[in-house]
């Protein structure tokens, strides 16, 4: 028993007296535990590597392009065709024009959709669209193009708006005799309607014109002679309280009958001056617009504006007339006599008044001579190529009109026309891609014999900066000026 004892006591001192077995154990861990963090990285570090070789699909995209040629239905390369590429997600069309071998490219192109539409001068637009897909440019474009039936052309006819705008200016210097102001009469073939704000115009122009204020003076100077309204009294009472109603009168008639119920009926105040045909046409047509009169919307019709109008203004003026001269026969003369004042009015107009009236040009010379108006938009490209200017570097420059301009039906320039002017370089482009700023300055259109100053808005008091696109790959630009005034044209040229 004791020696059993004692043995059992000796292999537990074994056990728990070997320091050396269990160092050996945790350095094994240890090790298995280095290894299995670090065969990560090794197997990692190859695949990195080839991933690094190969570009990425964006790097990839970006080196997209789409290119093609230009050519007409026999084959023959087209020159200076101009070339545009918009998608949706860009800030701007890019733009460039074909080389002398009909080709054009666009680079640095990221995935998606693109329009390329292809003009030039005698055939028609040329468009398609292309799709750049991530890792790849699409196929060459070849585009023929078809020949045009006629010229590109760029209507310069003014809205009606614009064309009643300048209408009423030239109305608003028609005097009879060059004293009287005669605004209400057109001499133009083709007048546009007046809105009520240019028929208010007219109006109120017509009655603070020193004219109608001395006749009301003169009026009221003769019915104080002969004591007309004798309950007004004499004396400068009498007269102010005559002249008053004179000129309050003139008023009625003018707010009342020209230009409120005229406004509310949309009809038109003026009357229209024919000119042309037999005599018989002419005195029937000016007698029937004392009852009809021209709407808005172009078309003849019933007179109700003046008829009311002048009923309306009869009754305002029973406030300011003494009640003796409110018979109960009143308003059914009022109307008559609106009629025959009407008729015998538009007969002196259409036979007499005409010849006696100053600034009023004659429809030949506005048949021969067109004019080219103000805010005409004109496209241009630059001649030169501006990417070699240096910064602060000033000069002439030219241009090219890229379209025909026409006005009413005659080509008044066409595409290929001058134009040219001074420019400053304030900034030139730099090798990371910073835009060229010009200052443009005596821009004009040359057209025969006859140069159109351009401006950089359509309207003169237009602020903001100068639109512009360069051309692709070139220091060239395609740009949009303004014709700075009316010009009249001696003819068509």
């Amino acid at each position: 028993m004791s020696k059993g004892g004692q043995r059992n006591c000796s292999q537990a001192t074994v056990v728990q007296t070997d320091p050396a077995a269990r160092a050996r154990r945790w350095i094994f861990l240890l090790f298995i535990s280095s290894l299995a963090a670090v065969c990560p990285v090794w197997f990692a570090a190859p695949a990195f590597a080839r991933d690094q070789d190969q570009p990425s699909p964006n790097l990839q995209a970006a080196a997209a392009t789409v290119h093609g040629t230009v050519t007409d239905p026999s084959g023959l390369v087209v020159a200076s065709a101009i070339v545009t590429l918009e998608t949706a997600s860009s800030t701007g069309p890019r733009t460039t024009i074909t080389d002398e071998a009909g080709s054009f490219h666009f680079s640095n192109l990221e995935p998606g959709s693109y329009k390329v539409t292809i003009s030039a001068l005698g055939f028609t637009v040329w468009t398609t669209y292309v799709v750049v897909a991530s890792g790849g440019s699409p196929a060459p474009l070849s585009a023929v193009l078809r020949v045009a039936p006629a010229s590109t052309k760029v209507d310069v006819g003014l809205t009606p708006h614009e064309l009643a705008v300048e209408q009423v200016k030239a109305e608003e210097k028609q005097r009879l005799l060059g004293v009287f102001p005669d605004y209400f009469v057109s001499y133009e073939p083709n007048p546009a309607p007046l809105n009520a704000a240019q028929k208010f115009e007219l109006g109120w122009k017509s009655l603070i014109d020193p004219v109608p204020i001395a006749s009301a003076a003169i009026a009221a100077g003769v019915q104080q002679a002969r004591n007309t309204y004798r309950e007004f009294g004499q004396g400068m009472e009498g007269y102010g309280k005559r002249f008053g109603a004179q000129y309050v009168d003139e008023v009625n008639g003018v707010l009342i009958g020209h230009v409120l119920m005229q406004s509310v009926f949309h009809q038109d105040p003026r009357y229209f001056y024919k000119g042309t045909g037999g005599f018989r046409r002419r005195f029937l047509y000016a007698f029937a617009t004392a009852f009809v009169c021209k709407g808005d919307n172009g078309h003849w019709q019933p007179d109700y504006s003046d008829v009311l109008g002048g009923l309306a203004a009869g009754e305002i003026s029973t406030l300011y007339y003494p009640a003796s001269s409110r018979t109960g026969l009143r308003l059914f003369h009022n109307v008559l006599l609106g009629f025959g004042g009407r008729a015998a009015g538009n007969l002196a107009q259409e036979f007499v008044l005409r010849k006696l009236t100053t600034h009023v040009p004659t429809v030949a010379a506005r048949l021969m001579q067109p004019t080219l108006r103000e805010g005409t938009p004109v496209s241009l490209i630059s001649v030169e190529d501006l990417s070699a200017k240096a910064a602060q570097s000033t000069g002439p420059i030219d241009f090219v009109l890229t379209h025909d301009i026409q006005v009413e039906g005659a080509i008044v320039a066409k595409a290929g026309s001058k134009a040219s002017g001074e420019v400053a370089y304030t900034a030139a482009p730099d090798v990371n891609g910073q835009p060229m700023h010009v200052s443009l300055a005596h821009v004009r259109l040359k057209l025969g014999n006859t140069e159109v100053p351009l401006r950089s808005t359509p309207q003169k008091r237009d602020g903001g900066a100068l639109e512009y696109h360069r051309l692709e790959d070139s220091g060239r630009i395609a740009i949009t000026l303004y014709v700075a005034q009316n010009i009249t044209l001696p003819q068509a040229q």
